[in-house]
């Protein structure tokens, strides 16, 4: 792998161009990753989200407090070192902002972080439609006799967390500057593979993301404005039976001085399936036995914090 596919998903109907079921195809059995273009989502609504997510970063640390994650929910801040992707390595060096129940994010009277929760509701309604067109895609491209199942799947999303844990999470990696000397093995943020069934991610021209190859070495991912990065999470891989690849990939810290004093940013759309729905082999190997979505996401959170 020398670098991430891409396709175009700007027809109405796309899983009705075989061409395209196939080049997707091809990306999540190998590479786990691809850039998705023509998606529909404005990059203005994009830029004003990142512009949004500086303003609330930049706050006073005890008015972030005032929003800190909820585990119940799955929503609200985390700060700087909160969370652990990678066991094995000291906490990441990075703040982030949830937003799993959106529910509870609407109706919620949060003076500071009215704006942020606004805009980032909008996207989160734009990414799930994005998302269901690719889960249909993908049911196409694996050829499952009903290929409306993993949409069928999925249909809680937005309901809130009792229903499903899809989550929207705005990332953002602060200015290190040389006198921070991070621990060993401290990176932005740590190795790991993604929890559900894809993530979305929208980036800024940062950059600093990385993913691990077959052969164990590490491929930077471009910077696309006009393209969202999709790859496929651990729950999807074991769904399809490892035909799916969920790849890891890390942040580092850069080398570079003038990188290392500047702010990193992305959004990243976490889509999960319904709580309710067990999961099983799709391809009916049987490879892995039955497990329910909502076990296994809040398994994969008690690690990670």
């Amino acid at each position: 792998m020398s670098e991430i596919p891409v396709v175009d998903i700007r027809t109405e109907l796309p899983w009705e161009d075989d061409s395209l079921v196939a080049r997707l195809n091809s990306a999540f059995t190998t590479v786990g990753f691809v850039f998705v273009k023509n998606h529909g989502i404005d990059r203005e609504l994009i830029d004003q989200t990142f512009r949004a997510c500086t303003e609330f970063f930049t706050s006073p640390l005890d008015t972030k407090m005032k929003y800190v994650r909820n585990p119940t929910t799955n929503s609200g801040y985390v700060c700087m070192e909160g969370e652990t992707l990678n066991p094995s390595k000291p906490s990441d060096l990075k703040e982030c902002f949830n937003i799993c129940d959106t529910m509870i994010a609407r109706s919620a009277a949060d003076p500071e972080a009215q704006t942020l929760k606004e805009i980032l509701l909008e996207i989160h309604r734009s990414a799930t439609y994005v998302a269901m067109k690719l889960l249909q895609l993908m049911g196409h491209a694996l050829e499952l006799k009903d290929p409306c199942v993993l949409v069928d799947s999925h249909r809680d999303i937005g309901k809130g967390s009792a229903h499903n844990m899809t989550t929207l999470r705005a990332l953002y990696y602060p200015p290190l500057p040389s006198s921070l000397l991070p621990k060993p093995g401290q990176m932005r943020c740590g190795e790991h593979v993604d929890y559900g069934s894809i993530t979305l991610l929208f980036q800024d021209p940062g950059g600093g993301l990385q993913v691990r190859c077959v052969d164990g070495g590490y491929i930077d991912v471009p910077y696309r404005p006009d393209a969202i990065l999709v790859n496929i999470g651990a729950l999807m891989e074991r769904w399809t039976g490892d035909i799916y690849k969920a790849t890891p990939h890390r942040v580092l810290i850069p080398e570079e001085d003038i990188k290392r004093n500047s702010v990193r940013q992305s959004i990243a759309f976490f889509v999960h399936p319904d709580n309710s729905a067990m999961i099983q082999c799709l391809d009916g190997s049987g490879k892995y036995s039955p497990i329910n979505a909502l076990e296994d996401t809040l398994s994969r959170l008690k690690i990670t914090y």
